[in-house]
């Protein structure tokens, strides 16, 4: 084998090398592009959203949804010119349909392609200028019988960026529809606004109307269910009062459910949130002329106070404290008296007491939070104490979720009906069949449960009318679909169930509430009517894969936080009604409501902070270090800050990290709520050191609470005794050592010549001189 020159090695390894710097952007690519594909999508989507912006609409806000003979045909919408160009000499017409539009298929196929129609009315004929100029060309012998007009707000152009508004009136008899055979020609009719200019045909709206001259034949029977309900997280699964108060207030949710009573046959499901949360928002509260005890935690007498400066009002706080008393005893007086009405009025009607929270028993099955469905149910009584007649035994899985084995559980916790879509328990027949029914649960067919099969077709339409900002089309498309399953069986009475929304009531629940049950061809019924009259056979139970649940994540987080707080509520006196708070919370989190907004994740989020707090809300006040003297037993003080809404039992536990020192437990001591409590810690300095130590409060079961503190304690000898000690043998030692020295000269010496001439004056002296 011949050696590569090394001419042709450097031009390989240069051919490489661009090769590869080459292809480097062409393998980044795709990562590099990955990154904004999301934005990109959110960017067509905002595109779109302009572009449907930069057009010219028209939207219906009155459709009359049914007419007789004598009545007459209302169609008042506005149309918008968001456009930078104005519409010049518009055109506006009503098309009304040629045919009665008499089944679903006729009706979809009317809103896709409005074929076969006619113009009822229009902006050349029957405008105000046309108006003026036929009364002013009409001979005085004329009959211009002719009742048909169309007012606007605009002549002959449509500005940009501007409204205008219309309405089309047109008498029965102008309609050409037959009267001569009432039940051949009776039924829905379409309807389309559309407006043009030069350049043809700029927007179209849609509606129906039932054209029903009088034709004899038997009702459709509809129960209507209105769940009475406020969804939301809350502290402790109770609803706040201003929460309470907004939601009475004109156009609040429980304002329109107020009004929606006026319709006797309505039924309501009502969640015991609302009852257990208005009855502790109007309970009396407790008397402000007791005297409040407060303990000082410096210990000072608290005598002493500090006045304000100079020019200051006096008694601020004191006024601003009364003005707020005063404002919340007539929010509870408010509440109170919208309560007590709401119970007396809804007494009339069949309630069905649902579980607490209206939660998602089905996502709750199975999992660690099982408990909550049981619990949530028991809570049905709350509902029953205030209405005795209450249905207690009537459950509601979300649509599309129910099983065998979930209803079989159902039963077995005293539920004999289950409320089921005709999705899952479907007609036989092929038409729109009596709502009560059984369905077997096990699967030998030998046990079934009552069934209460809710219409999908009329209460999607519902939720879909309720949902729109301008729901007049949509209505008139809902009473055009109830008068379609009339002529299914003209002559055959059947009983149907539509619940609405389980979310908080909007106000577009009266209107649709009124339109569906003042159809003449529909005769409102309770639900008590339809589940007392015998069972219509259906289909088995079908499972449905994609049936809405709450999400596992939500459901996962919600048993977390349920865990972490079980073994700390019993710190609380009351810890039954503690778990009862907590379970009442999480609940909240699990309602059903959640399933149409998606919006779990983010109350199991509130949830669990809320836990956090409540937990953070227990906790030891820092304190300094503190000088101890060894062999002396004494106490140290700590300080239990309760602002939790409950009382706690427990007691404190010095744990010291060296044997310097030593410490005992204090005697269990209750906290009230909202309030702090000094406690002694006995202990011992056993011998010099610093000791750390950690301070604890612990429950009756053993439970170390999670706010723990630390402390140093500095254990030292009694320097006091030992100073003066010390001093006293300075002194001791001192006087040793003067006596000692005192001691050691002895008597002073005489000087040797001084003796010597005393000794010779002693011997030649006169003893008598002596």
């Amino acid at each position: 084998m011949k050696p590569i020159p090394i001419r042709r090695l450097r031009f390989l390894t240069a051919l490489l090398s661009t090769l590869l710097l080459l292809a480097g952007p062409v393998f980044a690519y795709p990562l590099l592009d990955a990154a904004p594909a999301a934005a990109s999508t959110d960017a067509n989507t905002d595109a779109d959203t302009d572009a449907k912006k930069d057009e010219v609409s028209i939207t219906l806000d009155e459709v009359t949804p049914w007419i007789d003979d004598k009545g007459t045909l209302t169609v008042r919408g506005t149309i918008s010119n968001t456009t930078k160009k104005a519409v010049e000499k518009p055109s506006l017409s009503l098309q009304m349909s040629t045919r009665k539009l008499d089944s679903e298929s006729r009706l979809t196929a009317w809103k896709q392609g409005q074929a076969q129609h006619r113009t009822v009315a229009d902006l050349e004929h029957d405008g105000t200028e046309a108006r003026k100029k036929a009364k002013k060309d009409k001979d005085a012998d004329s009959d211009d019988s002719s009742g048909i007009t169309l007012d606007t707000s605009f002549d002959d152009t449509i500005d940009p960026g501007t409204s205008a508004e219309f309405t089309f009136r047109v008498p029965a008899d102008d309609l050409d529809l037959s009267k001569s055979s009432p039940v051949s020609s009776w039924g829905p009719r379409g309807l389309a606004v559309q407006l043009g200019d030069d350049t043809g045909l700029r927007a179209s709206a849609l509606g129906f109307t039932t054209w029903y001259p009088d034709p004899e034949f038997d009702q459709t029977k509809i129960s209507l269910l209105a769940p009475v309900t406020l969804p939301g997280h809350s502290e402790g699964g109770l609803i706040p009062s201003d929460r309470l108060d907004a939601a009475i207030a004109e156009g609040g949710s429980l304002d329109t459910i107020a009004k929606l009573l006026e319709h006797k046959e309505l039924a309501l499901a009502i969640d015991p949130r609302i009852i257990a949360s208005f009855e502790a928002a109007i309970a009396e509260p407790t008397p402000a002329d007791a005297p409040e005890e407060t303990e000082e935690p410096d210990g000072g007498s608290g005598e002493e106070t500090q006045s304000p400066p100079v020019g200051a009002p006096e008694n601020d706080d004191a006024d601003s404290s009364g003005a707020e008393l005063e404002a919340a005893e007539k929010q509870r007086k408010r509440l109170d008296s919208w309560y007590q009405d709401f119970v007396e009025a809804a007494q009339k009607h069949t309630v069905v007491a649902l579980p607490y929270g209206d939660p998602d028993l089905s996502a709750l099955r199975g999992t660690k939070i099982d408990r909550l469905s049981s619990f949530a149910q028991k809570q049905r009584e709350i509902v029953k104490d205030v209405f005795p007649d209450a249905r207690t035994d009537i459950a509601w899985p979300v649509a599309g979720s129910a099983t065998k084995n979930g209803l079989r559980a159902l039963k077995k916790s005293g539920n004999s009906t289950a409320i089921l879509s005709d999705g899952q328990q479907p007609s036989i027949t092929g038409i729109h069949d009596d709502a009560h029914s059984q369905t077997t649960i096990t699967d030998d067919g030998e046990s079934t449960i009552d069934t209460l099969i809710s219409d999908t077709k009329l209460t999607d339409m519902s939720a879909e009318a309720i949902a729109e900002d301008n729901p007049a089309g949509a209505l008139s498309e809902l009473v055009a679909e109830s008068a379609v399953i009339q002529s299914e069986a003209p002559y055959r009475t059947r009983s149907l169930f539509v619940p609405l929304p389980r979310a908080a009531a909007s106000a577009n629940w009266e209107q649709t509430v009124e339109e569906l049950s003042s159809a003449p061809w529909i005769a409102p019924t309770g639900v008590d009517k339809i589940l007392d009259s015998g069972s219509e056979a259906r289909g088995l139970l079908r499972t449905e894969a994609d049936a809405p649940h709450i999400r596992k994540r939500a459901v996962e987080s919600l048993a977390m936080t349920r865990e972490n707080q079980a073994d700390f509520n019993s710190v609380f006196s009351d810890r039954d009604s503690a778990d009862i708070r907590l379970d009442r919370e999480l609940l909240t989190c699990t309602s059903a409501a959640w399933t149409l907004g998606r919006n779990a994740n983010i109350c199991a989020g509130q949830a669990r902070e809320q836990s956090e707090n409540l937990m953070d809300s227990l906790h030891l006040r820092k304190g300094s270090s503190v000088l101890l003297v060894t062999g002396e037993k004494t106490t140290i003080p700590v300080t239990i800050v309760n602002d939790s809404p409950a009382e706690a039992t427990l007691r404190i536990r010095m744990k010291p990290n060296t044997p310097q020192l030593r410490a005992q437990e204090t005697e269990t001591v209750k906290v009230p709520a909202a309030e702090t409590m000094r406690v002694d810690v006995p202990v011992e300095g056993l011998a010099n050191a610093d000791v750390p130590t950690t301070i604890e409060m612990v429950t009756a079961d053993e439970v170390v609470l999670p706010k723990q503190e630390s402390l140093m304690v500095r254990v030292r000898a009694d320097w006091e005794n030992i100073g003066t000690a010390v001093i006293g043998l300075a002194l001791a030692v001192v006087f040793v050592i003067g006596l000692i020295k005192t001691i050691s000269r002895g008597r002073p010496k005489i000087p040797e010549q001084q003796l010597a001439d005393a000794m010779a004056r002693a011997k030649t002296d006169d003893p008598e001189k002596r």
